[in-house]
C-alpha cells in the first residue's frame, strides 16, 4: 500500500520552518536614533516657550511705540480739556469785585481788609484785621456766599489786632 499522505498540520509546521530559517533576524534598533527623537519630543515645548517669549517681546515693544504715539497724539486735546476746566471753574464762581462788595457790607465796623487775591487755581483768599475774631466769623456767617469761606489760618499783629485769613473752599 502506498504511505500515508502527510497531514495538514505537518506541511504548515514544515512551512513555518522553512519560513523561519529564510526569514532574517531583526536587527537591535540604535540608541542613538532613540535618543534623538527624544530630545526632539523634549525640544518641542521648549521651543515653543522661547518662541512666545520672542514674540512677546516684540509685541511689548510695539506696543510702548503706539504708546508713545498715542500720549503725543491726545496731548494737545489733553491740554485744551485741562485749559476748558480752569476756565468753567473760574466762570462758576462769582468775581472777586462782587465778593469784595459783599464783604464791605458784611464786615463789622471795626474790620479792615488787609488783601484779597484770587489765584490761578480760581480760590479767592482774603485777609481781614479785626479786634474780636468770633464777632468777625459771626458777621460773616449771615451771608451766604462768605459762610462758604472757610478760614485757613490765623496771627496776631504787633498792635494786638487779628488777622484772620479766608479761602474758598477746594
Amino acid at each position: 500500500m502506498s504511505e500515508p499522505r502527510d497531514s495538514l498540520t505537518d506541511r504548515l509546521a514544515r512551512r513555518a520552518a522553512r519560513a523561519a530559517r529564510a526569514r532574517p533576524a531583526l536587527a537591535v534598533p540604535d540608541m542613538r536614533l532613540t535618543l534623538a527623537l527624544a530630545g526632539v519630543v523634549a525640544l518641542g515645548p521648549l521651543l515653543t516657550i522661547v518662541g512666545a517669549q520672542v514674540l512677546r517681546g516684540g509685541v511689548e515693544a510695539d506696543n510702548r511705540v503706539l504708546e508713545m504715539q498715542l500720549r503725543s497724539r491726545t496731548a494737545p486735546q489733553l491740554a485744551r480739556g485741562e485749559a476748558a476746566a480752569v476756565l468753567r471753574d473760574s466762570v462758576r464762581q462769582p468775581a472777586l469785585a462782587p465778593t469784595l462788595d459783599r464783604l464791605a457790607r458784611a464786615l463789622p465796623d471795626d474790620a479792615r481788609l488787609v488783601s484779597a487775591a484770587r489765584g490761578a487755581d480760581g480760590h479767592v483768599q482774603i485777609e481781614i484785621s479785626a479786634s474780636d475774631p468770633d464777632l468777625l466769623r459771626g458777621a460773616l456767617r449771615r451771608d451766604p456766599l462768605l459762610a462758604a469761606m472757610r478760614e485757613s489760618g490765623q496771627r496776631r499783629t504787633q498792635d494786638a489786632r487779628v488777622v484772620v485769613t479766608l479761602r474758598t473752599r477746594a
